[in-house]
């Protein structure tokens, strides 16, 4: 049977995916694929990547919104943790943010 705790694990190993996977093709999106368009004019770039990049985005939306079910994270965190789907870098933030929870309950979990 799970627990709690159990489940808590699984949402963070599930968003701390979803997390870098959505970081990165952002990051790909600006730094590789759109100037390949704009300045070589080369579209194919975000033909490719950007679908890529929104089934990544979603991945990251649907992750978070279980996990916001689940009642794991307060108001603002919510808020931030939203936001850092849009900023590009701040999915990185957000991975390591979701480490730390990880080890903290897998910390926890060890002690009892």
């Amino acid at each position: 049977m799970e627990t709690e705790r159990d489940i808590e694990a699984a949402l963070l190993r599930r968003l701390q995916v979803a997390a870098i996977v959505e970081a990165s093709t952002l990051l790909l999106l600006f730094c590789l694929a759109v100037p390949l368009k704009h300045v070589w004019g080369w579209p194919l770039g975000v033909k490719v990547i950007g679908p890529v990049h929104g089934l990544a985005f979603t991945g990251y939306a649907v992750a978070l919104l279980q996990s916001i079910g689940a009642g794991m994270w307060r108001r603002g965190e919510i808020g931030w943790l939203a936001l850092s789907a849009f900023v590009p870098f701040a999915g990185f933030r957000t991975w390591m943010f979701f480490a730390r929870r990880a080890a903290a309950l897998d910390t926890h979990r060890l002690e009892r």
